[in-house]
């Protein structure tokens, strides 16, 4: 069984149909459970899957998903935090406001995740986390303090938390896209050429290539960009 978070748009969909299309449970997470209802549509996993509505920001909430989660299936085969918002300001021209509430999905978010959903998995012995970091993660680009503080932050929790599970049968593939053409972009100022953006489809071949790796080998994290370079 498979927990998407973000999983009604963007890489999130993309990467559950991709895991419904190789028969794994769906639980997909999203503030807005019809277009939840879609993804399971487009998965073919009505049957076998749930749309949960849930705030990846609200611990309770994050916590009843989990609840569900260990009565239904007792743990989580595979995890992808993929809920994450954008925002492009001056670092001076940040509302503080603005900055906490970008932090709060794609940092903090994914830690309620990952850590309501640890410990049936540490105890069932294996499990696969795939967290969508970003270029963004690993290089600046002005105009984008906010969204690098959230993913550098990301990669120093995914790192810590990838010496915590040593020996715990529990996997992570972190993934490193550069700019790739989902809708995160429709509300961004700017001018971007979305052709030359990373096809979505090319981070689910990454993340497909990892589970497809031979079990003796771990693949511990991916980096891909636009083939021009980063936009």
């Amino acid at each position: 069984m498979a927990v998407v978070s973000g999983g009604g748009s963007g890489l999130g969909r993309e990467i559950a149909v991709e895991l419904g299309r190789r028969g794994y449970d769906l639980v997909l997470l999203g503030r807005r459970q019809p277009p939840l209802e879609e993804t399971l549509a487009l998965a073919g996993a009505r049957e076998a899957g749930v749309a949960l509505p849930c705030d990846v920001r609200d611990a309770e909430a994050v916590e009843r998903c989990a609840g569900e989660v260990r009565a239904r299936w007792g743990a989580a085969d595979v995890v992808v935090p993929a809920a994450g918002v954008g925002a492009i300001a001056p670092f001076e021209q940040t509302p503080p406001d603005d900055f906490a509430a970008l932090l709060d999905t794609n940092l903090t978010g994914v830690f309620l995740l990952l850590r309501a959903l640890l410990p049936a998995m540490k105890e069932r012995g294996h499990g696969w986390i795939f967290p969508l970091l970003s270029v963004a993660a690993r290089r600046a680009f002005p105009g984008w303090a906010a969204y690098c503080a959230s993913k550098w932050g990301l990669r120093g929790l995914i790192e810590v938390l990838r010496e915590e599970l040593k020996g715990t049968g529990v996997r992570i593939t972190a993934l490193y896209p550069g700019a790739t053409d989902t809708p995160i972009w429709d509300a961004l100022p700017g001018d971007w050429n979305r052709a030359a953006m990373v096809p979505p489809r090319e981070v689910v071949r990454a993340l497909s290539y990892a589970l497809d790796a031979d079990p003796s080998t771990l693949v511990e994290e991916i980096q891909l960009g636009p083939a021009g370079g980063a936009l």
